[in-house]
This record gives structure tokens, sequence and C-alpha cells, in this order.
């Protein structure tokens, strides 16, 4: 008895443990990780492809400076060779022939005489260091790769300035049509409370069958209009998934509120700060690296200094070995190539270096321009959107007082249900407009601190 007594509390003390373990895994499986908009967005700096492969073309660059250094400093390369020949090599020449000289005249005759030259095998082996003394070209083409990269790498900045921001503003404008689902979902749940209600008064004979089928026809629109709203809030988390490189078979959730926003008045000198921007310092790097493409061009006019150190080993046999008819020589040779004509191509491609820095002055200065209108355009909107966010948080007080006010009216039957749709519509028009206000406010805001450098 006592053994059974035993058993019993250890069998259930198992289950339970069992039944823990299975319930906490099937709840890790399907926990939805919730982001702010910080945590979002240092999701996407770490996962976000795009940025990736930014980061790889500017990694790519910063290689370049180390393959234009490589040019300036010394190469040393050895090379082999065997060969192995399946003939024998002759040489030819006359040779005279004394033996059939003549008698008479004592001329002596030339004949035609093969002599074997050469073995069956031959190895060379060389070792060459090979050192540029002078080359402005290659000087330049350093420099050249210093710019690019600085190029490349501000155009990465730019590159996660510009997905930071897109990151942002996807991720608003999920938190806005979630919001458009809870305010469809509310009225959602109103109409249905409203139309149980008047169901009831009409079973009891205290309202008519029109008052009944419009109370149901309300509840019955909002009903499609949950449903798309959920949908197109579902679409958007996908995009957010893709954006930050999230797993899309995770759950994930939004904590925000849309309401809050920090205002802050656009300064007035706003364009002073245009050289501060990535896209135009860009440019400006662009300017200097089509200048160093034009003193680069004009150096191959000038000549090239080389300096060659070898040391050499042949060796000849029939019989493979290295150690027979040996050869070993070191040597220095000291190379100068000067241009002297080129038919007018390094002159056409010293002006075709002029024309694009040319260009990319007058971009640069196209530029200039736009940032300019682009700051007052946007510090114009910023302040047009603030306003009209004021207006819609009035109007919506406004329709919420008029909605909570029709709702217990009709409580009363003192207003029709076609009111009380129409109250009910204003009313969530006006919520869902606010926040569409706030959400452009928000976007416009993201848009202006690009444009002044506020990163």
């Amino acid at each position: 008895m006592q053994s059974t007594s035993i058993k019993i509390p250890l069998a259930k003390s198992l289950l339970i443990i069992m039944v823990s373990i299975i319930s906490e895994t099937a709840y890790s499986q399907t926990k939805v990780k919730v982001y702010d908009l910080e945590a979002y967005v240092n999701t996407v700096r770490k996962n976000n492809l795009q940025l990736k492969i930014t980061e790889n073309k500017s990694n790519m660059a910063s290689l370049s400076i180390k393959d234009a250094i490589s040019a300036l400093l010394p190469q040393v390369n050895v090379r082999a060779q065997a060969t192995r020949f399946f003939d024998s090599q002759y040489t030819y020449f006359e040779t005279p022939d004394f033996e059939n000289t003549d008698p008479a005249t004592g001329e002596v005759p030339t004949v035609m005489q093969q002599f074997k030259v050469g073995f069956n095998n031959e190895f060379q082996a060389h070792l060459l260091l090979e050192q540029n003394l002078f080359s402005l070209q290659k000087i330049y083409d350093l420099k050249s790769a210093r710019q690019y990269s600085n190029t490349e790498e501000l155009q990465n900045n730019n590159q996660i300035i510009k997905i930071i921001a897109e990151a942002k503003k996807a991720f608003l404008q999920t938190i806005l049509i979630q919001k458009v689902v809870e305010v469809n979902e509310v009225s959602e749940k109103y109409a249905q409370d409203n139309y149980l209600a008047e169901k009831s008064k009409f079973e009891n004979d205290l309202i008519s069958e029109l008052d009944l089928l419009q109370a149901k026809s309300r509840w019955e629109e909002e009903v499609p209009k949950l449903s798309r709203a959920r949908r197109n809030h579902l679409i958007l988390l996908g995009n957010l998934k893709v954006i930050a490189g999230i797993n899309p078979v995770d759950s994930i959730a939004l904590n925000y509120d849309l309401s809050f926003y920090d205002y802050k008045k656009p300064v007035d000198k706003a364009t002073d700060v245009i050289s501060d921007r990535f896209d135009y310092r860009l440019l400006e790097t662009n300017e200097q690296l089509q200048e160093l493409n034009i003193k680069n061009k004009k150096a191959e006019y000038l000549p090239a200094l080389n300096l060659n150190i070898g040391y050499s080993f042949i060796s000849t046999s029939d019989n493979l070995t290295f150690a027979e008819n040996q050869n070993k020589f070191p040597y220095a040779t000291v190379s100068l190539a000067v241009p002297v004509f080129s038919s007018g191509y390094r002159k056409n491609q010293v002006n075709k270096a002029k024309i694009l820095r040319d260009n990319a002055s007058l971009e640069k200065q196209e530029a200039e321009l736009s940032m300019a209108i682009e700051i007052q355009n946007l510090k114009m909107k910023l302040e047009e959107e603030h306003e009209t966010v004021q207006v819609a948080i009035a109007v919506r007080k406004t329709a919420k007082k008029a909605y909570d006010i029709a709702v217990e009216t009709a409580k009363s039957g003192l207003i029709s249900q076609l009111d009380l749709h129409r109250i009910g519509t204003d009313h969530k028009r006006a919520e869902i407009n606010l926040h569409n206000n706030i959400y452009n406010l928000r976007c416009t805001q993201i848009d202006y601190n690009i444009a002044i450098a506020n990163y």
C-alpha cells in the first residue's frame, strides 16, 4: 500500500513536467516579438540586404587603394621552364675541302657540312625583381583610388540614410493602418452592439422593422471594411519583414504611439548646411576625382623609368641532369620609356577628362540649387502639415463628442439609425484623418531632417 501511494504522485509529477515542457515549447514557437521604432531601425541596420550590398561595394573600393599601392612597390616573380627536344638539332656552314684542291690552280673548294648543336634537355629558371622608379601616372592612380574609396564611403552613408528613412516611413505607415484597424474594430463593435440592441427593441415592438434593417445594414457595412483593413495591415507587416530581413514565418507586432510627435519649427538658414549633406559631398568628391583624372591623363605625356634586376640559371644536357652545361648570370636593366607620338590619342583622352570634370562641376551647381529649393519646399510643407494636424485634433475632439452624444441619444430612440450612422461615420473619418495627417507630418519631418543633414 505504501509503495502504491508513492508511485501515483510520482507519475502525476512526471506528467505535469511533460505538459509544462510541451506548453513552453509551443509558446516559444508562437511567441510574438514586439518592435518599437528604435528597435526596428536597429534591426534594419543589422539585417537589411541592400545595406550589406552597399557595404561590400565600399569595402571593394577600399581594396583599390591597395591595388594602386602595389603598383608602386617592387614586384618579384619566378619563372621556370623545362624543354625536351625529340630530335637532334643541327647547324650548317661551308668549310674548305683541302682534299679536293685543284692541282693546276691551287684553288680550294668548299663543302657544306652538318654539325650537331644543342642537347636533348634544356632547363631555365629566372628570378626577376621589377621596380618602378618614376611614373607620375601611377602616383595619380593612387590618389584617384583614395578619392574613389571616399566616394564609395559617402555613397554607402547616403544609401544608409535613404534606406533607414524608407524603413521609418514603412513602419509609421504600418502603425497608421494598425490604427485604422483599431478604429474599424471599435466601429464594427459599436455597430454590432447597436444592432443587437435594436433587435431586442424590435422583438418587443418598440421600433419598426425599418429601424432594425438600418442598424443591421450599418453593421454589415463595417464588417468588410474591417476585413480589408486587417488584410492591408498584414501586407504591410510582411513588407516590414522584407526591409528588416526578418524571417517571414516569425510573428511580429509593433508598439508605437502615432499620436505623439515632437514638432520643431524649421530653421531659417537651413540652406547653409547643404555642404554637410552626404549627397552633396558625394558630388564634391566626384568633381575632385575628375580633376585627378585630368592629371592622370596628362601624366601619359611624361616618361616612365623602370628597374629590372634578375638572376638566370640555364642548364642543358642529354641525360636529365642539372649539373651539366650550366649558365648562371645576374643582371640589371634600367629602361626609359618616352612617349613621342600617339596620333592625337593622348590629347583626346585629356579633352574627354576635362569634359567629365566640367559636367561634374555643373551637376554639383545644379544639385545645390535643387537642394536649396527642396529645403524651402519641405519647410513650407512641414509648417502647413503641422497646422493641418492642429485642425484635425480639434475636428476629432468635436466629432467624438458628437458621437458620444448620438450613441446615448440613440439608446433613447430620439435620433434615427441613419443619423447615428452618419455621425459615427464622421467620427471615424475624423479619427483616421487625424492619424493620417500625423503620419504625413512625421514623414515630412524625416525628409526635412535628411535635407538639412540632421542625421
